[in-house]
């Protein structure tokens, strides 16, 4: 049985929010960066600018851009690989016991997983030919059944 820890549920979601920002935010950073180098190139060729006119020189910006895109592509390789090795913890797997419907092997999922009580719908979806996977969704909380009667 799988079993999905709700706050380890809850900090992933914040990783799928924060990451792709950060990536986007990255990828703006760089294009501007890259447009920058061309009008410093523009400048330097074709008006005849200074060559440090716009601070550095273009072989120091040139520089400059590439450490920082480097940067970037750290930062987001290590976002990936933070965020695909959280997933992996999420799921943990409990011993059951083996349940079989007409000789296939059940795979049972329950949410939310730590349900006790109320009413689940239950769906049988095939996986092949020798296993079958019953999903048991939360239809009615225990609590909603039993407040009239309290």
């Amino acid at each position: 049985m799988l079993k999905i820890t709700e706050e380890t549920n809850l900090s992933n979601n914040k990783l799928e929010l924060l990451y792709p920002k950060f990536s986007k935010i990255f990828l703006v950073i760089s294009i501007l960066c890259i447009l920058w180098i061309i009008i410093v190139i523009i400048g330097i060729y074709s008006l005849e600018m200074n060559h440090n006119w716009a601070v550095l020189t273009l072989n120091n910006w040139v520089l400059f851009v590439s450490i920082l895109i480097g940067i970037f592509i750290i930062l987001n390789l290590f976002f990936y690989y933070h965020y695909f090795f959280s997933i992996g913890k999420i799921i943990e797997f409990e011993e059951s016991e083996e349940e079989f419907l007409h000789g296939k092997h059940i795979f049972i999922y329950t949410y939310p997983s730590d349900s006790k009580g109320g009413i689940f719908s239950k769906t049988y979806i095939q996986i092949d030919e020798t296993s079958v996977l019953r999903l048991r969704n939360l239809m009615i909380p225990p609590d909603d059944l039993w407040k009239n009667f309290k």
